[in-house]
């Protein structure tokens, strides 16, 4: 009996020391670099009492946007004359949002004019008692040559970051995340019309 238990053990642990393995083999396969979209590094092209729109560091042959509008803020990234509108208010939460400070670019290693993926920090005021209160999910948006959407939103975990990069890592083949239901248009919102 004493040799079943140790022998189970034994092989619960080797499983779990190759799944590691694996994990980190992938892992190691992409790399990341970061830009800023911190409000003082953006240049600011347009704004009103609601909102406003700023252009930030590019990356690769990718431009980045930074929208906001009634108190939400997404992201808007370009490459040549076509724009991809992120738009987490309809897709991630449509509670008043802020960006963190930076894009996380993923990419195979050596390749940073390839990027595949990008993860940003969403803080997101869920909480309708306490307004100071927020939520502060991972998004984690894939690029690819015909698309670029979010494919999925990480809440707040002990491995947050990990389990937002292995996302990223094998997002191309991943739906993009449908629209909320109860969506309000940003054009409603601000007199600032969205980039087409």
């Amino acid at each position: 009996m004493n040799e079943k238990i140790t022998f189970i053990m034994v092989s619960l642990c080797l499983m779990v020391i190759m799944s590691m393995a694996e994990t980190q083999e992938a892992q190691l396969k992409f790399e990341s670099s970061y830009t800023s979209i911190a409000e003082k590094d953006c240049r600011t092209l347009d704004s009103d009492d609601l909102g406003s729109i700023q252009e930030c560091e590019s990356f690769a042959d990718l431009k980045v946007k930074v929208m906001e509008g009634d108190i939400r803020q997404s992201i808007t990234l370009s490459r040549g004359n076509q724009e991809y509108d992120l738009d987490f208010w309809s897709t991630v939460t449509q509670n008043f949002s802020s960006l963190g400070s930076q894009i996380e670019w993923r990419y195979r290693v050596g390749e940073p004019n390839a990027p595949i993926g990008i993860i940003v920090r969403l803080e997101a005021n869920e909480d309708a008692v306490d307004m100071n209160k927020t939520t502060s999910y991972l998004v984690v948006s894939k690029i690819t040559a015909d698309e670029m959407c979010v494919v999925g939103k990480i809440e707040p975990k002990e491995n947050q970051n990990e389990v937002a990069r292995t996302m990223v890592d094998s997002s191309s083949k991943m739906p993009c995340l449908k629209r909320l239901k109860t969506a309000v248009p940003l054009e409603k919102e601000s007199t600032i019309k969205k980039p087409n």
